[in-house]
C-alpha cells in the first residue's frame, strides 16, 4: 500500500507526460538523424528520392533530452521530499 503511495506521489500526469513528449522527440531524432549514415561532409544522399539530408537533424535532440531531464528532475525532487516527510513522521 504504502509503496503505491509513492508511485502516484512521484509519478504524476505531468512526469508521465515529459516522458511521452521525450519518446516523441527521441522517435523524430532518430528519424531525422540517427538512421543515416552521414560522409565526411556531413551529408548523406539517398538515390532512391534523390533527397540530400545534412546533419542538422540533431537538433531535434536538444528537445528530447531537455524534456527527459525535467523529467528526471521532478522525479528526484519529488522522491527527495517524499523521503525527508516519511523520516520526519518516523522520529516524531
Amino acid at each position: 500500500m504504502k509503496t503505491h503511495q509513492l508511485t502516484q506521489h512521484i509519478f504524476s500526469v505531468g512526469v508521465i507526460c515529459l516522458l511521452i513528449a521525450s519518446a516523441f522527440f527521441f522517435l523524430i531524432w532518430y528519424t531525422q538523424y540517427l538512421r543515416f549514415e552521414f560522409n565526411a561532409l556531413g551529408r548523406y544522399y539517398d538515390l532512391e528520392n534523390q533527397i540530400v539530408y545534412t546533419d542538422a537533424g540533431f537538433v531535434w535532440c536538444l528537445p528530447a533530452f531537455g524534456l527527459l531531464f525535467t523529467a528526471i528532475g521532478l522525479v528526484t525532487v519529488r522522491y527527495r521530499r517524499h523521503r525527508k516527510k516519511s523520516s520526519n513522521e518516523c522520529c516524531a
